[in-house]
């Protein structure tokens, strides 16, 4: 489908030629917000298919446009370590401060509680900007897991936005150099060192082996320094903590793989159908036991795209309970789904503001994704005991 994908980036370079990112919808009321800058992965993975030299030529403008996007202003943020050396990051800040247009009615029944007047403002431009992050919403994002009204997105440095914009730079580095503009090339090959440093320094547990998100203090200041501190970095487990696996800059080093994947498989996230998005049971939809398609694919293709041959038995594992769960609830429903529960194979997933959504774009794309990287479920050397529990007729 190299027209689809083709026309789909091209929709999305008009965006950001108008508006200077990737709108969270491709409507009036978004233009406040962003969706997560993928962009870059999409140009990039069109044009190792089709060498569509034009397509990156026209691409690489708009690509620039949407880093400086997110590397300055209200989403550049500056950490410095004890012994001195200064770190740049971005975070989620929706340039918003009223109810989302689309989800008016329910922003201004949790915002009526018990919140003044100035605390409206705040909570409506967490509400547009955990909206800009795409998990809206999950208790990563709350101060009070058990009070939605705490959510503070804005004063959290996210571990997956950095990694997407680290993906940006290595991108935007490799397509320059593929055009022949050898200085950009250069400049972004920098700029992707030093997010790299960051995340290690700033979101990197040793201990716990994954990259946790940080907390930072109030303020909407881009330029104030904040002090390092490791009791800011949140040690809840969210599927999150490991899509800095997807990234060839970390998937490469088998011995931080090794790390991670044994932390990936002591965190109690890998349910029977996939991998949970966080731990606790919420409600809301980017919480257990919700597994999301994303998620799946990107901690997926990092442990596949490894050295290690446990990581890519990880990989395979997830995959078939993935595929198993989709075929499923195919069989039982007659449709894919936006979101899936990873407790029982063939489960939907709920929970959140609306009803659950079927033929969803990003849950057909990573099935067939898996299924053209790994083979049918049979090939997978399935056991009795899981088409046992799975289904029938795999």
């Amino acid at each position: 489908m190299y027209m689809t994908a083709k026309a789909i980036v091209t929709n999305l370079i008009s965006l950001i030629d108008t508006y200077g990112y990737v709108l969270n919808c491709a409507r009036a009321y978004c233009t406040n917000r962003s969706q997560p800058p993928i962009f870059s992965a999409m140009v990039y993975d069109i044009y190792n298919r089709t060498g569509d030299l034009d397509l990156v030529k026209k691409a690489l403008p708009a690509l620039l446009k949407e880093h400086q996007f997110w590397n300055s202003g209200i989403h550049k943020v500056n950490v410095q370590e004890d012994h001195g050396r200064n770190h740049t990051l971005s975070r989620y800040y929706a340039m918003w401060n009223k109810p989302r247009p689309e989800s008016s009615t329910i922003d201004k029944a949790h915002a009526s509680k018990h919140l003044n007047a100035y605390e409206k403002e705040q909570f409506y431009r967490e509400l547009a900007s955990t909206a800009e992050s795409g998990w809206d919403f999950s208790t990563r994002w709350m101060r009070n897991t058990s009070d939605f009204s705490t959510l503070a997105i804005t004063s959290i440095l996210p571990v997956d936005l950095n990694i997407f914009i680290l993906k940006m730079e290595l991108d935007i580095a490799s397509m320059a150099q593929i055009v022949g503009d050898n200085r950009t090339a250069e400049s972004f090959l920098k700029a992707a060192q030093a997010r790299k440093q960051a995340i290690n320094s700033v979101f990197w547990n040793e201990e716990k082996g994954q990259w946790l998100d940080y907390w930072i203090s109030n303020g909407t200041s881009s330029q104030e320094c904040r002090r390092w501190k490791a009791s800011n970095q949140n040690n809840n487990a969210f599927a999150s903590n490991f899509v800095p696996i997807w990234i060839d800059l970390f998937n490469s080093d088998t011995c931080i793989v090794e790390k991670v994947r044994k932390s990936f498989q002591s965190s109690g996230l890998l349910g029977a159908a996939g991998i949970a998005t966080s731990l606790t049971r919420s409600g809301e939809q980017w919480d257990f036991p919700n597994g999301w398609a994303p998620l799946q694919h990107m901690i997926v293709e990092g442990f596949a795209k490894s050295g290690s041959q446990e990581a890519k038995s990880m990989a395979q594992d997830i995959v078939m309970r993935w595929i198993n769960s989709n075929y499923v609830a195919y069989k039982e429903t007659g449709a894919i789904h936006e979101k899936y529960d990873v407790e029982k194979c063939g489960d939907i997933g709920g929970g959140g503001e609306y009803i659950p959504q079927t033929g969803f774009g990003w849950s057909n794309g990573v099935v067939l994704a898996f299924l053209e990287e790994f083979g049918w479920p049979k090939d997978l050397k399935i056991g009795c005991n899981w088409v046992m529990h799975c289904g029938d007729e795999l």
